[in-house]
C-alpha cells in the first residue's frame, strides 16, 4: 500500500522513529490505528449513553440533580 503523508504526519513519524519506541512505520502505524479504533469504540459507547439519557429524561425516569440535597447527605 503506498500513502502520502502530509508534511506534519511525515514530522510525526519520523520523530517517533529516531525515538527507537518502534521499530519500524508498520509497527507505529499499527498501534496508532489499534488506538483510534480503541477512541471510536469509547466514542459510540458515549453516544449511545448520551442518547439513552436523553430518552430517559424524555420518559421521565429521571430527575434532575439538586445539589443542596447531595451536600446533605453526604453530610
Amino acid at each position: 500500500m503506498s500513502t502520502t503523508y502530509s508534511p506534519e504526519i511525515k514530522k510525526f513519524i519520523a520523530d517517533e522513529l529516531a525515538s527507537g519506541t518502534y521499530e519500524d512505520e508498520t509497527a507505529l502505524l499499527a498501534e496508532a490505528l489499534e488506538v483510534f479504533r480503541e477512541l471510536k469504540q469509547r466514542h459510540t459507547e458515549l453516544r449511545q449513553q448520551i442518547q439513552q439519557s436523553l430518552e430517559d429524561k424524555k420518559a421521565g425516569r429521571i430527575a434532575p440533580l439538586d445539589v443542596n440535597d447531595i451536600i446533605a447527605e453526604l453530610k
